[in-house]
């Protein structure tokens, strides 16, 4: 899997030649259960393109730092076993943090010659969060590009979150931790979490 800085995948791209990318959003902390099926969008919707992530390089989300459940090398290894092909990566700073979501989307079409574009029902993205999954599928509908919200994935008639498996985790609870992500907690010194 080729691993792109976002200052490299502003100055160069993707370098696609004829193929369009197959492109989605998130944090991936985890890359549990909920990920797993936007990923597997990503990866099915056309074989011709090529399946990337825009991720960060660690949780961003709340103003005092949460610990991660992966490590960065984790996530990656992750995804690139699921089938993504190239990963950008952005390092959260102020002048990121001040982007529109909207700006955001022109910045990835622009740099990143989508052809398919999936994100979660419940992703937001742009200063304050001002971009919806709504309002990220018209900006592509308007530019003649399939976008898909994919929906929650729900674990005990909750949807499945990296908040609630750091809960679980905390709590004891490994086996649910486990249910929603998927898969067995790793017990090596790398996890961040535990």
């Amino acid at each position: 899997m080729l691993v792109i800085n976002w200052e490299q995948f502003l100055k160069d791209g993707l370098r696609l030649g004829e193929k369009s990318s197959s492109m989605t959003v998130g944090v991936f902390d985890g890359v549990h259960r909920g990920h797993q099926a936007l990923i597997e969008r990503v990866v099915s919707h056309n074989a011709g393109n090529v399946p990337v992530v825009v991720t960060f390089r660690q949780n961003h989300k709340t103003e005092e730092h949460t610990p991660d459940i992966q490590t960065f090398r984790q996530k990656t290894e992750a995804l690139w076993s699921m089938g993504i092909k190239i990963t950008v990566v952005i390092d959260f700073t102020e002048s990121f943090r001040r982007m529109s979501g909207i700006e955001f989307l022109e910045i990835l079409l622009k740099h990143g010659n989508i052809g398919f574009f999936a994100a979660g029902s419940d992703f937001r993205c742009g200063y304050r969060l001002d971009t919806d999954a709504a309002a990220i599928q018209s900006f592509f509908a308007s530019r003649q590009i399939p976008a898909e919200i994919v929906p929650e994935v729900m674990e005990d008639g909750l949807p499945i979150s990296s908040s609630r498996i750091r809960s679980a985790i905390t709590a004891g609870d490994l086996s649910l931790a486990e249910k929603m992500l998927g898969r067995y907690l790793s017990t090596t010194p790398q996890t961040c979490l535990i």
